[in-house]
């Protein structure tokens, strides 16, 4: 299936949607490329930079809209032995600093540790990291500990982490991305009742659901975590913006206060 280049109108359907690559949102005269297979659109430049559609398990590859490669130079020179030596040198005396250096000291200090990651912009992060300050230096069993990223690096970054071993125990998507993610993969723990199952929580401030790692070692502190944060993170009115863009909620998120309800 051969892919199509569009230039965006104000009447274009794709106006407003983000990018599976970049996760910006497309405008108007903006040059955009829709997957033929998953229907995920890109702006024309991400998607010949990816080869294809953005999507994670998603096939398709750049067909029709390609981008120039570069021919290249050729191969590059050899290395000599002595920079080959000298690198295996400094790759040693890294490992060797590296174990006897002396660690620095765990802030959680034998605390339960809840990693959590979120999408902030400068003045959100500043929030985050007062309201953590303040969760830190006053409970005594938990220690949060918190990591920001931008729009379009959050998802790689947590796939990168499950990869490794290390997902964080509570993290942000964008609603669709939750719902398929949750859909193809299972990786948010169950939240709500038992005839209302949800899996994640409305974000105070962005159009993201925020779930918990359905493989968290410690979901019962992790939910305290998420009650903390719901609770202290200023919240804004998504109602009448999700009204004009059109926009329903995920069918498997829960709204602040249903989950803050809760019997946990």
């Amino acid at each position: 299936m051969e892919e199509k280049l569009e230039i965006l109108d104000a009447q274009s359907r794709h106006v407003g949607k983000e990018c599976s690559r970049c996760g910006k949102e497309l405008a108007v005269d903006d040059e955009a490329v829709e997957c033929p297979r998953c229907h995920r659109v890109h702006h024309a430049d991400c998607w010949k930079d990816n080869g294809g559609c953005a999507r994670r398990g998603c096939p398709q590859v750049a067909k029709a809209v390609v981008g120039e490669r570069s021919a290249g130079d050729g191969p590059p020179p050899p290395i000599s032995p002595q920079r080959l030596l000298i690198a295996v040198g400094v790759v040693i005396a890294l490992i060797i600093v590296s174990i006897i250096w002396p660690k620095p000291s765990d802030p959680a200090a034998g605390r339960i540790k809840i990693s959590v990651l979120l999408e902030a912009s400068l003045e959100e992060q500043n929030e985050l990291n007062q309201i953590v300050k303040r969760f830190n230096e006053a409970d005594e069993e938990i220690y949060i500990e918190l990591h920001t990223t931008t729009r379009s690096m959050i998802e790689s970054q947590l796939f990168v982490r499950m990869a490794g071993g290390d997902a964080p125990d509570i993290f942000a998507l964008p609603y669709d991305r939750f719902e398929s993610i949750q859909q193809e993969l299972g990786a948010m723990y169950p939240l709500g009742s038992a005839d209302d199952r949800a899996y994640g929580v409305q974000h105070p401030s962005q159009l993201r659901a925020i779930s918990i790692f359905v493989h968290t070692k410690h979901p019962d502190a992790a939910i305290t975590v998420l009650r903390y944060l719901l609770t202290e993170m200023t919240r804004r009115d998504l109602a009448e913006f999700k009204e004009q863009a059109h926009i329903l909620d995920p069918e498997l998120m829960l709204d602040i206060d249903a989950f803050l309800s809760l019997p946990y």
